[in-house]
This record gives C-alpha cells, sequence and structure tokens, in this order.
C-alpha cells in the first residue's frame, strides 16, 4: 500500500484512539462551527476505462530493418523509404475493469451554521486489468498469435476544494446528514504494457501480403503513463456526533474528469524485435521515430468511506 495510505489509516487510528478521553457523555450535541479535521479509509468503484492506442508508425512493409522480400504480386519490400515516413495509423480501441480499490484522504474544513468549506485530497488505487485488443473486420488479425494490453497500479491523488450544506436536527441533535459538490485536480497515474507478437508462419504472412521475414516477431510497450484533469464529484453523507469535538460517519461520492487523459510521444521496447525507428541508419529512417499515444475517457468513480472529523473551535 502506498505511503499516503499508511499515513491515512495512522490518522485514522489516532482519532480512534483519542475519543474515549473526550466528552462522550453530552446530552446534547450544537452545531459545530469554526475548523475541523478529517480523515477517510474506504473503497473506490471505478467505471470501465475506455482506452485508444494511436501510433503514428509504418506498416510491416515499410520496416527498413527487415530484410528485402517479394510478394505474390512482385512487389519488392521494403518498400522505399520516400513512400514510408510515420503516420497516424488507426486508433485501436479497449476497454479495462480495473476493479475495486482503496480510497484514503485527509481534509481541512471550515463549519459556519449550516455550511462547510473544506479543500481535501484522497487517493485512490485501482489494481488493473489485462484486455485482449481485438478489432472487428480488421484485416491485420490473422498477422498475429497475440494482441494485449494491460493497465496495471492505476492510482489518482485529487486535490478537491468542497462545499457542503449540512442539516442540522433534521433526525435528531447527533445525526447530522449533508450534501457536498466539489471541484479540483486529479493527477493520474497507470502502468501501461501493450504486446503484438507476429505468427511464425510465413506463408500465412505471405498470403496477407506481408514480408515474411517479420514472422515471429514482437512489439512490446512498457510504459508509466500520466496526465492531470480537472475533475469534480458529488458527495452525501451522514455524521454521527460521538462528543462535542469528534464525529463518525459514512461519506459517498461519485466523481470523474472533464477532460480526456492523454499521454503521447511514447516509444515500443521492441518494435518488430528492433528499435523504435523507421530504419537502422540515417538513410535507411534511423531519424525518423516510431511513436504511440494512449488517449483513455471515463475515469468516473464511485466511493465510499469512513469518516472521523475532529472539531477544533465550538
Amino acid at each position: 500500500m502506498a505511503e499516503v495510505t499508511r499515513r491515512s489509516i495512522a490518522a485514522v487510528f489516532m482519532m480512534v484512539v483519542l475519543l474515549p478521553n473526550t466528552d462522550a457523555g453530552a446530552s446534547e450535541i450544537i452545531a459545530r462551527q469554526g475548523f475541523y479535521f478529517g480523515a477517510d479509509i474506504g473503497v473506490s468503484v471505478p467505471n470501465e476505462l475506455e482506452s485508444t492506442r494511436t501510433n503514428n508508425g509504418i506498416p510491416t512493409n515499410c520496416d527498413q530493418w527487415l530484410e528485402r522480400d517479394t510478394l505474390n504480386d512482385g512487389t519488392t519490400v521494403p518498400l522505399p523509404l520516400e513512400q514510408c515516413s510515420p503516420r497516424t495509423l488507426p486508433g485501436r480501441p479497449n476497454s479495462f475493469d480495473l476493479g475495486t480499490g482503496f480510497l484514503t484522504g485527509i481534509n481541512l474544513g471550515y463549519a459556519l451554521h449550516d455550511l462547510r468549506l473544506e479543500a481535501e485530497y484522497f487517493r485512490r488505487e485501482q489494481s488493473g486489468a489485462r484486455s485482449a485488443l481485438n478489432v472487428p473486420g480488421d484485416p491485420k488479425q490473422a498477422e498475429f498469435v497475440e494482441r494485449s494490453e494491460k493497465i496495471n497500479d492505476f492510482r489518482a491523488d485529487n486535490f478537491f476544494a468542497n462545499v457542503y450544506y449540512d442539516f442540522h436536527d433534521m433526525l435528531s441533535p447527533r445525526v447530522t446528514p449533508y450534501l457536498g459538490v466539489g471541484l479540483g485536480v486529479m493527477r493520474v497515474q497507470m502502468d501501461y504494457s501493450g504486446t503484438s507478437i507476429r505468427t511464425n508462419n510465413r506463408e500465412t504472412l505471405h498470403t496477407l501480403g506481408r514480408n515474411r521475414n517479420a514472422a515471429g516477431l514482437a512489439s512490446l510497450a512498457d510504459e508509466v503513463l500520466s496526465d492531470t484533469l480537472f475533475g469534480y464529484q458529488w458527495i452525501a453523507g451522514m455524521d454521527y456526533a460521538w462528543s462535542e469535538r469528534f464525529s463518525i460517519g459514512l461519506k459517498f461520492r461519485y466523481g470523474g474528469s472533464f477532460d480526456d487523459f492523454e499521454d503521447g510521444d511514447n516509444a515500443w521496447k521492441p518494435l518488430r524485435g528492433h528499435e523504435s525507428t523507421v530504419g537502422p541508419t540515417p538513410a535507411t529512417g534511423a531519424n525518423l521515430p516510431v511513436r504511440y499515444a494512449i488517449q483513455a475517457d471515463d475515469f468516473n468513480f464511485w466511493g465510499i468511506s469512513l469518516n472521523l472529523k475532529y472539531f477544533f473551535n465550538m
């Protein structure tokens, strides 16, 4: 578990330990005023992440690293370099079920009558998933024995400003439901890997019109991707006043991002078994890089957490 998760758990533990030393026998808890500190620990459940890999690359028959071959129609490949400058190739859409993960956070706020203003940091972590990359109708599909992508160790550091409305005395002096909304930024990181392995059957490649010397070669991606996104969250919860200064409750939230995730200019490691360039020498395209970019959206998630608050001023 990340260091921030351990610190948040420690903060919650300290608050729980201190509770017995507070005045828990008050017959009635008045509406809290002033500054407070809070901590959350819980789980997050993300929507299915939609991802598209876009290649700024070259077709197999333009790969100047491969030995020469003759296609069925008599064409000699690799094709001439002037026909093989890197260009944007069709995107590869995919989706990932990242799984339920941890959510931990801390917050500092100020309560004024029924309103609360709050600065919040929370982190959510999802384990990730592997997904086969199958593009219906793509004639290249028969060229490969494996095409897959994996997102692992997804984490999002969130910095939000929240506004709450507390419904004091709606249920009882001690129980306070509330609603809130927040705006902020998300620093999203994920470990990304991609695997594309061509068939070892040279005749299959020949039938498909590909250079037979690409048989069995692999293209591999391995990067830590990151981007900063603007986000929002809707919040609902209920607090129970354990004492005059401490409260414990449940917080529910639904959040997401306004913009899409983008991370580009990533090199293959390797590309068809070699460096991520068009050719091995300056004359054959060593100065022409082959790169890929990842775009992703639907960072929406549900969260539920145990929330503890300590009020400094009463």
